[in-house]
Order: C-alpha cells, then structure tokens, then sequence
C-alpha cells in the first residue's frame, strides 16, 4: 500500500479519536448541569403566609437551623407552632413597634373601667368596653356581674333600635362622646376598632378585631342591650378597606353568635369564664398566650402604696383590720393551673380568704380593693421594710377571657391569618 495511502488512514482514525474524546467531555459537562439543576430544584421553597411572616424553628427537628411555619386557613394552629419565635424576631418586633407609638401603656387608670376593650388610645388614658352579661344558655344561678364598676359611666335610657335604612346598622353607647349612637355596621365596627388597637396594628390583627367587634356589638343587639365601645374619628382608610374584607363575618359555636370577649393582653394564658365570672362556656377557656410575656408592655408592671393606704383600703371594702407585720398580711394561696405569675384564685388578707361572703382572689383585690388601679387579677406583692410600702407586680392587662389583643398582634406579625388567631383564642368556633 503507497505510504501516502497509509497516512491518510492514520490521519482519520487520529480525528476520528479526538472527535470521540471531545464528545465524552461535553456529555460529562451536561450531567454535571442536570444534576445540579435537580438539587436546585428539590429544595422547597419558603411558603408565604399572609402579612409579615417569620420563619420559626421546627421543635421537634433540631438538626434543622429553620424551617417555614406551614399555616392552613381554617385549622386552629398548635401552640408548639410559635413557641419557638426567636428572640431577635421579637425583638425586631418590639423595636418597630414603639417607633411607631403603637405600644403606649396609660398612666393614668384611675378613672378607667373595665372589660371587652382595654388598650388605651394615645390620646386618652384606658377606656375599656363593659361585657354584657351572658345570657345564651343561662345557669341557674343569677348572671355574672358586668367586668366594670357601675359607677364608671352614667347611663341613661337606651333608645329603641332603629330599622336598618341602609345595610345593617348597629346601636352602641359611644363612651367619646356620652351618647347612644346608631349608625352603618362597617362605620361603627371600624371606629370601634381604632378605639381598642388603634390604626397601627397588623392586617390579620386588624381583621381578628373586626370579626370580633362584630360579633360582640351584634350579638348585644340581639339580646336588646347598647354596648359601650369608643368611637374614634381618626379612622385610616386602610382600617375601613380591612373591615371590608370581613364585614359581616361573626365567630359561631354550633351554629350561634358567641359572647365574644377581648382584653389587651394575657399573663401568659388567657383567664377562663368560669373563673371569671362563674359560667362555663367551651369556647371562653383558658388557651397560652406563649408571646404575650415578649410583646406586652404591661408585663411587669408595678404599682406602690403606703401599708397605711392598703390597710385603708382593705378595711374599707373588705371590712378586714389588717394589724401587726405588714409582710405577713397578703399570702397567695393558689394561682389558675398553678401556673407561674398565673390569676390569682386564693389570696389571704390578713389571715382570712372569704369577705363579704365571698372569697378572695386576684378579681376582688384588682377590683374591688384596689378600683381596677392594678392592670391585672395577675399579679406578685413585695413589701418594703424601709420605705413601708407594698408594689404590686401586675403580669398582662385586663380580664384576660377570651382574645389577647397584644396576643393577636404578635400572631399576626408572624404570619397567622385572622381566622386561626381566633380559633386559637375561641374554642372548637367556626367564623363565617
């Protein structure tokens, strides 16, 4: 064969070689690609729940720094599922908060009542909305007294309700101006609104307030009483389109409007009816409030007397004479659960636990000694040798039955609906 013959078939197959070898390295480069790819694409994206919502830690996985707190609209979420809010989220939470002037606690509550609504406005000291007395499937024995002292407001005879001319109208006791006021359901629920959590709070927080505003006005109506409530003027229209989007939702348990309930804030746990007012409801008990402790600015809150002006006070409202140490005159005796800083539900006064036929608990002292000057029925006492003086540390602000306004807004700010703030707050409810 001519050598030039031979040459030209080394030529081929050298070609042929480094064709084959290329192409075996861009095969290579291309799975490298698509597996990489694949990777990319197994790992889950962060769902996005409604507002600002944080990402938590998982309990039960510690080997996992984070993972995205999965919310479903209508399930009431598992306390577990934010009890593990880190301390730089609440934190951040705290900081925006008092830039906006959203958390300013009253100094003034002397002259406050107390009930349903409690968060003072930033104008005003607290006004609080009275409860009306629950009457759907009554005990036997007589209705429990209203969360107010009757001399708070001077009421006068309710005007008859007046037919709805336009939309649904609703009838309350505006406590701004002292008046009965009748008007259009979304103007009176968003005032009321900004009159308990003012123009600031979250969405979803907003929107928990609204539904239970509604339910509460609506269902006194029902009963033919003109609940009290602060009407604000100074209403945003952002408040105005959120009551929109659930104007005309109410809270229901089987098929009835509940005997809604909402205070500021919680001492951990929100307070159950029946130790409040001594009718057990199954949506009015007690559920955690796991994120009041760190968002509430009332948490800790102090209050000091002269033993001389305790002693007065006791003997003037509970006819007992204090006498002797004033360190042993006040002993907690039991607390609801036994929980720590929880409400007080024993408390001896000088030795006794019952007064005027009645016992002696958190309420009575916060109440009844005291004129609701004590943010809570939660509370610790120290007493001072040297300064002869008692400080009463108050844990939470208001009755603490029902829903924790402070509560709601820390659920909202990570990332929970309206609806499974309240069905956390309200037991086995359904809202529509």
């Amino acid at each position: 064969m001519p050598k030039a013959s031979i040459g030209k078939i080394l030529l081929a197959l050298v070609i042929a070689c480094i064709y084959i070898f290329l192409f075996g390295i861009v095969q290579v480069v291309n799975v490298s690609a698509d597996t990489e790819l694949e990777i990319n694409v197994s790992i889950p994206e962060a769902s996005q729940g409604q507002g600002a919502q944080q990402t938590q830690p998982n309990p039960a996985d510690t080997s996992q720094s984070s993972q995205t707190l999965k919310l479903s609209e209508m399930k009431k979420p598992a306390v577990a599922d934010y009890t593990a809010v880190t301390t730089a989220a609440l934190t951040t939470v705290i900081t925006t908060t008092e830039k906006d002037n959203v958390i300013r606690p009253t100094e003034d509550t002397s002259s406050s009542y107390d009930g349903a609504v409690i968060i003072p406005t930033p104008e005003t000291s607290a006004q609080t909305q009275t409860i009306a007395p629950i009457e759907t499937e009554p005990p036997e024995t007589d209705p429990p007294e209203t969360d107010a002292p009757e001399t708070t407001v001077a009421q006068t005879e309710a005007p008859a309700p007046v037919e709805p001319s336009d939309g649904e109208q609703f009838t309350v006791y505006d406590t701004v101006t002292g008046t009965y006021y009748t008007g259009p359901a979304r103007e009176i629920v968003a005032r009321a609104v900004v009159g308990e959590i003012w123009n600031q709070f979250p969405d979803e927080a907003v929107k928990a307030q609204a539904v239970a505003t509604y339910t509460y006005i609506k269902k006194s109506n029902q009963l033919g009483r003109r609940p009290e409530t602060a009407l604000k003027t100074d209403v945003y229209d952002r408040i105005y389109t959120l009551v929109d989007e659930v104007l005309g939702e109410g809270i229901y348990y089987n098929g009835e409007l509940i005997q809604c309930t909402f205070f500021a804030s919680s001492c951990g746990y929100t307070n159950s009816a029946l130790n409040v007012w001594g009718v057990d409801y199954p949506y009015l008990r007690s559920v955690d409030c796991p994120l009041d402790e760190s968002t509430d600015p009332n948490w800790g809150s102090t209050d000091t007397y002269s033993s001389a002006d305790v002693k007065q006070k006791v003997q003037d409202k509970l006819g007992i004479t204090l006498s002797g140490d004033p360190s042993k005159w006040f002993s907690i005796k039991s607390r609801l659960d036994g929980r720590e800083h929880g409400w007080i539900t024993s408390i001896s006064v000088g030795g006794m636990t019952t007064a005027n036929g009645k016992n002696i608990d958190g309420r009575v002292m916060r109440e009844t000694v005291f004129g609701y000057s004590l943010k809570s029925a939660a509370f610790d006492i120290s007493y001072d040798k040297a300064s002869d003086t008692f400080t009463f540390t108050t844990y939470g602000h208001g009755h603490g039955v029902g829903l924790s306004q402070y509560g709601a807004k820390a659920l909202a700010e990570n990332g929970y609906s309206y609806k499974q703030i309240l069905q956390h707050y309200f037991t086995g409810v359904e809202i529509y």
